[in-house]
């Protein structure tokens, strides 16, 4: 049963309550009349809840189920911290900084951190404190005094937090737990762009695709991470010793190693690292009430008993047109109006500006539509020149894509001439995908296997084509020659293209969107234009899924929810990491989770057609490929944006050719290599899958070469070096691809000799 709220503070027992509701977790603990902890502090994420507020309510419910005493004060810290006093009744509200400081503080008073005067400068001094936990970070430099001498906080960047480790570990398919432990196991960690999370996560692929170990990957991410804190929140103050880290991140032992490296200084883990926070706001609300008896806290002991909830409205007091949410109560019929969030200005707060409906007119995107217009044969980028050397009629060909989140194989049969302008009319015998789960050779071995079984009887596989980020791994895995083969390794614009022409003869655009990059081609003239975004999620499939995780809602049913959205919520899209830093604040605020789903899938459109489609004229109809336009939401946010209808955007009802289309278009791209005469050098199932494949990570240096090119990878067949990659225009050729000289490959055993690989 739940204790009464206390009067005053100063009965015996008393308990004096801290909240630290954050953007990815909230935080409760509490301290008795003298200060010390009382009850087991309560530490939970909210997405395993349908809202932050659900969150909230049954973290309080848990710790006051637990804790011994009565209610005497309760106060809230944590970027959360407005909109849900009102609901508990809070007392105090605090910044972080303050309760972070605070609870440190207490702990060190108290003895609670284990160490001696020795190393924390003689009477408990505290020298800084780093704190990072799920979407923000901070730090405190104290002064001899023992106060707060400085302090800063990261931006709405997150490539310095826990949800940047959280992203990661989601993608190498393990848990938080999980992380740190596997990344203390490295022994060479890898080198990972620390500049934002789009950037690490990034390079974190590619060397997936590379086949770079997971433990040396785990703890390159863990080095980037520090050093990003490092310059994004410390900016070059000294920090002085003693070290102490908390926070959900302090958890991760291979962060607190790359601090200690980093810094050269011991790095201790505060006690209740987790729930510092709250900590430092039970001791605030304590020292303010205690003793004050004309005192009474505003605590609500029947908080889980009312009716909240939100609402969606809308500005209309200036050019911004900013969407608003209103949590609000209900009591009885009377509906009570809590706090109006989301206005950039203070016209928002203002009854008279705030309407149910968007105002009129709100700015749409322009980008040029037009229909083609040229006359003639439509650009045919499987054979140029229309000529054939031989017929490829019931002969086999195979395509992999190495995309950057799944694999995907397809084989098709040709059944000889067509209709224009492929020239040949094909049967899809087999489309598959895998997913990469951090392991490249290993979902290209899944993937033969597939292709293999996928073969009748007596049939032999007439040439194989690559594309994708893995697309040339593979290429060296399958073929003994990257060139004068028809075994082709075509770009993803070509591959892409390839098949939306052939499924499409007509097509005037592709759009083609998948897990980590973004693709745009029309048809110029007699060529093609393009256009490619790799370098930044805000615009492509993982930026829903990593919402969708988020809200812990299967990808499969986010276009479900979205669709039931009567109103797009305006989520900034320039980036992934402000866009879901701003789907987590307006979900905070109280916003559907239908109306920011169907949001993101608009930011996400918006995002694209400012930055991949910057310039171009779009020529219809435009076909849509690539996992993200699975999602029902995604092409109905495009379509209502470019006013178009469902026959001038163009998705497959068939989902494989819409996921496969790389790989069906690396296909076709190597039957017309072989038809025009190109023999393949494909090596063989057997050969491939009964022979081991290993990519390792060394350094080049020569005495003859002025260059020494870190993080260069070999690929290893059978132990025997047969490939390299990552060379910065090696002049001598070396790391450039398949190796075609003896000299090339003994160079490379020799690195890997030095460093005992």
């Amino acid at each position: 049963m739940r204790p009464d709220s206390a009067a005053g503070g100063n009965q015996q027992n008393s308990l004096y309550l801290g909240v630290d509701i954050g953007s990815a977790t909230v935080k409760v603990i509490g301290i008795d009349h003298q200060g010390d902890l009382a009850g087991p502090g309560v530490y939970l994420r909210h997405d395993q809840f349908a809202s932050p507020t659900e969150a909230l309510m049954h973290a309080m419910r848990r710790y006051l189920g637990s804790a011994p005493g009565q209610v005497a004060g309760i106060g809230i810290t944590g970027s959360g911290r407005a909109v849900n006093a009102r609901l508990i009744g809070a007392d105090l509200i605090r910044t972080e900084i303050f309760a972070h400081a605070m609870g440190l503080a207490h702990l060190v008073a108290r003895g609670k951190t284990g160490l001696t005067a020795d190393n924390t400068h003689g009477k408990g001094g505290i020298g800084t404190l780093i704190e990072i936990g799920g979407q923000d970070s901070k730090v405190i430099v104290f002064g001899p005094d023992g106060l707060p001498a400085f302090f800063n906080m990261n931006t709405i960047c997150s490539a310095g937090t826990g949800e940047f480790l959280k992203q990661i570990a989601d993608e190498a398919g393990i848990s938080l737990e999980e992380f740190g432990r596997l990344a203390l196991q490295s022994d060479r960690p890898a080198s990972i762009d620390s500049t934002c999370t789009v950037f690490s996560r990034r390079d974190f692929r590619h060397l997936t695709q590379k086949g770079v170990p997971l433990a040396d990957r785990l703890m390159g991410v863990c080095q980037a991470m520090v050093r990003n804190y490092l310059t994004n929140v410390v900016q070059g103050v000294r920090l002085p010793s003693p070290v102490f880290f908390q926070g959900g991140v302090a958890f991760n032992p291979a962060v607190v190693r790359a601090f200690e490296q980093r810094l050269q200084t011991p790095v201790y883990v505060t006690p209740h690292n987790d729930v510092v926070g709250a900590l430092g706001m039970a001791v605030i609300v304590r020292e303010t009430m205690s003793g004050q008896g004309e005192l009474t806290t505003r605590f609500r002991d029947d908080f889980d008993q009312r009716s909240f909830h939100s609402r969606v409205q809308y500005c209309h007091g200036c050019l911004n047109s900013c969407d608003l949410a209103q949590p609000y109560e209900l009591v009885g019929d009377q509906l009570i109006v809590l706090e109006t969030l989301g206005g950039r200005c203070e016209g928002a707060q203002n009854p008279k500006n705030v309407k149910d409906t968007p105002p009129p007119g709100r700015a749409r995107f322009q980008i040029p539509v037009r229909r083609r217009t040229a006359k003639g044969r439509p650009f045919n980028v499987v054979n140029p020149a229309g000529k054939h050397q031989r017929s490829s009629r019931n002969s086999y060909f195979a395509g992999l894509d190495g995309g950057s989140r799944g694999t995907k194989y397809a084989l098709i049969r040709s059944l000889g001439p067509g209709r224009e302008p492929a020239g040949r009319e094909l049967e899809i015998v087999a489309i598959g995908t895998v997913d990469t789960a951090g392991d490249a050779i290993a979902a290209c071995l899944t993937a033969l296997r597939g292709l293999q079984a996928a073969l009748p009887a007596g049939a032999t596989l007439a040439a194989i084509g690559t594309t994708g980020s893995a697309g040339e791994l593979f290429r060296d895995m399958v073929t003994r020659k990257s060139s004068g083969t028809a075994d082709l390794r075509s770009s993803e614009i070509v591959a892409h293209y390839a098949w939306a022409q052939h499924w499409m003869p007509e097509v005037g655009t592709v759009m083609d969107i998948g897990g980590n990059d973004a693709k745009l081609i029309t048809v110029a003239g007699g060529g093609l234009d393009f256009a490619m975004n790799d370098k930044c999620a805000a615009g492509t499939g993982s930026f829903l899924e990593a919402v969708a995780r988020r809200f812990r809602v299967p990808i499969e049913e986010y276009a479900d929810v979205a669709m039931k959205g009567g109103d797009a919520v305006r989520i900034a899209g320039r980036c992934a990491v402000f866009g879901e830093s701003d789907i987590v604040h307006k979900a905070r605020s109280g916003f559907p989770t239908e109306d920011l789903f169907l949001g993101l899938a608009f930011a996400i459109c918006r995002t694209y057609l400012s930055d991949v489609g910057r310039g171009k004229t779009l020529y219809l109809p435009v076909v849509g490929q690539g996992g993200a336009f699975l999602n029902r939401a995604l092409q109905y946010a495009f379509r209502e944006t470019l006013g178009l209808t469902e026959q001038e955007f163009v998705v497959s009802d068939n989902p494989t050719y819409v996921l496969c289309a790389g790989a069906l278009g690396a296909a076709l791209m190597a039957m017309g290599s072989w038809e025009q005469g190109q023999d393949s050098h494909f090596k063989g199932f057997d050969y491939i899958l009964s022979s081991s494949f290993a990519t390792v990570t060394t350094r080049c240096a020569l005495a003859s070469c002025h260059r020494q090119c870190d993080e260069v990878v070999a690929l290893l067949e059978n132990e025997i070096p047969i490939a390299g990659y990552k060379a910065i225009d090696c002049h001598q050729g070396r790391f450039c691809g398949l190796m075609g000289r003896e000299e090339e490959r003994e160079h490379v055993r020799q690195l890997l000799a030095v460093t005992g690989r």
